[in-house]
């Protein structure tokens, strides 16, 4: 294998021993053969890091890092490290992707002078069967400036943008501007950076759905629970939030943000209510309860936030209990059993 690839593949792997080969087929089979594939096992307990070693001895374009248990984002960086490629993209341990989706966004970036490309990803089961509505797409494609890919984010909810796994990045998107995933975020830790990554940069944004990700029962993101770390989510946002209301020319994008992180913030706050541990993270959403008090006044000026919910706002900031026993009772009224989110 040469010692220099064109691309780096990096699929961090935790728990995901039933999946895994499944994933690491469908990458082997890329029609763009010019790569190498590193499997950082994250100290998982079930297997995962024999697996890793016996897939190696299937194909010299697999390397092997063990590492002690720190999260996804740790694992990420050490396949940021240790990624020889030009360009590096992101496989999670139990998606699998089309043949040519490489070979797709690589033909984009050379073809548009892009450093960055991405595709549709849509969600399947267990059984490998599609999940309808659940696609992660886009209003407009064609090349874009990377940091409307997160304007898009705060106006619809989509996210296209914030993800590293439907994307191929020119390594130096990271290298040269020093960016690594945040070890403390266990989240939205393959987003929560991208705005750094995003920064002076254009997308070559494709319509194809090449990525197809997993969504397996019981998993932390299911929407039956509220994890606590979950509000790593809502950090992220205000990390953004904050990085937009600092640059240049982003005024739009601040306005929007606003919005979003008081979207995100009540809904949060429900979703805690419905699964039963609203009052035991009261500490963790009071930093977020504050940072509301904060941008009230823009949050009531904004033109990106609708009457009502500026009235909501208002009463969530002076109350959060009273704005949450409102919206239940209007939700029984109404015939529903759960808050207005």
């Amino acid at each position: 294998m040469p010692q220099t690839p064109a691309i780096s593949i990096v699929t961090t792997v935790y728990d995901a021993k039933e999946y895994l080969p499944r994933t690491v087929q469908s990458i082997l089979a890329q029609t763009f053969t010019d790569f190498e594939l590193l499997l950082v096992e994250d100290g998982s307990p079930n297997g995962c890091g024999e697996l890793c070693d016996e897939l190696a001895k299937t194909d010299p374009r697999i390397r092997v890092f063990h590492k002690p248990n720190g999260g996804p984002a740790s694992a990420a960086n050490v396949g940021l490290d240790n990624a020889r490629g030009g360009y590096i993209g992101f496989v999670d341990s139990d998606d699998l992707i089309e043949p040519d989706m490489y070979e797709r966004l690589y033909n984009a970036i050379q073809a548009t002078g892009a450093r960055i490309a991405a595709c549709v990803g849509d969600a399947i089961d267990e059984q490998d069967a599609p999940i309808a509505g659940r696609d992660v797409s886009l209003r407009v494609y064609g090349v874009r400036d990377a940091e409307d890919l997160l304007l898009e984010t705060f106006q619809t909810g989509s996210f296209y943008g914030p993800l590293s796994w439907n994307k191929l990045f020119d390594i130096r998107t990271f290298r040269d501007k020093g960016v690594r995933y945040d070890e403390t975020m266990f989240f939205g830790d393959d987003a929560s950076v991208l705005h750094l990554v995003f920064e002076g940069e254009r997308a070559a944004c494709l319509p194809d759905v090449l990525y197809h990700y997993r969504t397996r029962r019981g998993q932390m993101t299911d929407a039956a629970t509220f994890p606590p770390r979950k509000l790593d989510d809502l950090r992220m946002y205000w990390d953004w939030l904050q990085y937009f209301a600092a640059r240049p020319g982003a005024a739009e994008h601040y306005r929007w943000a606003v919005a979003w992180y008081w979207k995100v913030l009540y809904l949060f706050w429900c979703m805690a209510g419905t699964a039963g541990n609203q009052a035991a993270l009261r500490g963790a959403f009071e930093p977020h309860c504050q940072h509301l008090k904060a941008l009230l006044p823009d949050l009531l000026r904004s033109r990106c936030v609708p009457p009502l919910e500026k009235l909501r706002a208002v009463l969530f900031s002076l109350d959060p209990d009273a704005a949450y026993r409102l919206a239940a009772a209007w939700g029984r009224a109404a015939g529903g059993k759960k808050p207005k989110k």
